[in-house]
């Protein structure tokens, strides 16, 4: 799947070969191929000598052929970035898709997206405001919705035109809604607050798409952890200088996902031909706040005993801290169906891993 089998490919193989590999990725219009990468497992080299090294050197190309020219919005975020680079280093193609022109890519003018979404083997949309930047004034939730409905909705269209291998589509657990009892899977219904009405909105604007016969997907995605943005960014310097503690009264569910796991599910999705529909982005084992405060100060070899007044963090943020001090309790029940592994399933070698190996004294 990497570059070196794409140059293999155009190097070593024969011209009937080349045009036959090329032309399906290079071509001006129509489907694009919706098949997944081919694994070594699957290919069956038989015969000897001569034989047996032209069948390798057949099956190297044809590795070579499933590399895709994907079209990434949100590029330039901290998951999109590092999603970027895990594509482009699996030997990928990426269209980048920014809020102004992005170098090498395409902005959201109906014009430049058009060509982008034209050019691309597949699509995966992650753009939208930050959802807990700022408080949800009237005017910030107007933004919110513009940002992610009217967005995916627009790409949406261009994609039930085109038709690519695949269309996936950023969401969020809030999905389900604040929940301090139930256990939550992509079976569970939709909650009543502001969140989840915005979730069911952005997931109904890739309806066209599913609609035309794009295979579908909706990555509900979890408290991602990653010291370079998200909820991890904004918990680390108090933690560091040792008055880190939980929110509220600690006993609310986190469902978290290290961003490695994140992006590696969105890799999965994009080569899964049989899946299609929800997808819950969260670590198959979720935690308490005060779990997870508890692992984010051993990581760091400090205390995690300041807890952050329930009134003190309703007052900071309003509507938004109700989602905060609630929680969910979410498992990633289709993505394990499906066979995905993840590399860190327990909070303690999550938190390692991104935080405890640079550790700052």
């Amino acid at each position: 799947m990497g570059t070196s089998a794409v140059g293999f490919a155009a190097h070593a193989s024969p011209c009937w070969l080349r045009r036959g590999l090329s032309a399906p990725l290079n071509s001006g219009s129509g489907p694009r191929p919706s098949v997944p990468p081919l694994a070594d497992a699957q290919i069956r080299l038989t015969g000897e000598g001569e034989g047996r090294r032209l069948i390798s050197r057949l099956a190297s190309a044809a590795k070579g052929w499933w590399a895709l020219k994907v079209l990434v919005t949100g590029a330039t975020g901290f998951v999109g970035a590092r999603l970027c680079r895990t594509l482009k280093a699996k030997g990928h193609e990426v269209l980048p898709v920014g809020r102004k022109a992005v170098a090498g890519g395409y902005d959201w003018s109906a014009e430049s997206l058009t060509r982008g979404v034209q050019a691309a083997d597949a699509v995966i949309n992650l753009a939208g405001e930050n959802l807990f930047a700022r408080r949800w004034t009237a005017a910030q939730k107007e933004k919110l919705i513009a940002s992610r409905v009217t967005g995916t909705t627009e790409l949406s269209r261009l994609v039930a035109a085109r038709k690519p291998a695949c269309f996936i589509s950023a969401s969020a657990i809030g999905f389900y809604g604040p929940n301090a009892t139930d256990t939550l899977d992509e079976s569970s219904p939709s909650g009543s607050d502001f969140l989840a009405g915005l979730c069911r909105q952005w997931e109904e604007a890739t309806r066209e798409a599913s609609a035309a016969g794009v295979r579908t997907l909706v990555v509900r995605t979890g408290v991602v952890l990653d010291p370079n943005g998200g909820a991890l960014a904004q918990m680390l310097p108090p933690f560091r200088l040792g008055v880190g503690g939980p929110l509220g009264s600690g006993s609310q569910w986190v469902s978290w996902i290290h961003l490695d796991d994140l992006v590696e599910l969105f890799l999965f999705l994009l080569g899964a031909e049989g899946c299609s529909g929800a997808f819950n982005a969260t670590a198959p084992n979720p935690v308490s706040m005060k779990e997870l405060s508890r692992a984010l100060g051993k990581a760091l070899h400090r205390p995690a005993v300041m807890p952050v007044p329930g009134f003190a963090l309703r007052l900071a943020l309003g509507e938004v801290a109700d989602i905060l001090l609630t929680g969910q309790r979410v498992l990633p029940q289709r993505a394990l169906a499906a066979g995905v592994g993840f590399r860190f399933p327990e909070v303690s070698g999550a938190l390692e891993d991104l935080v405890g190996k640079k550790l700052v004294t």
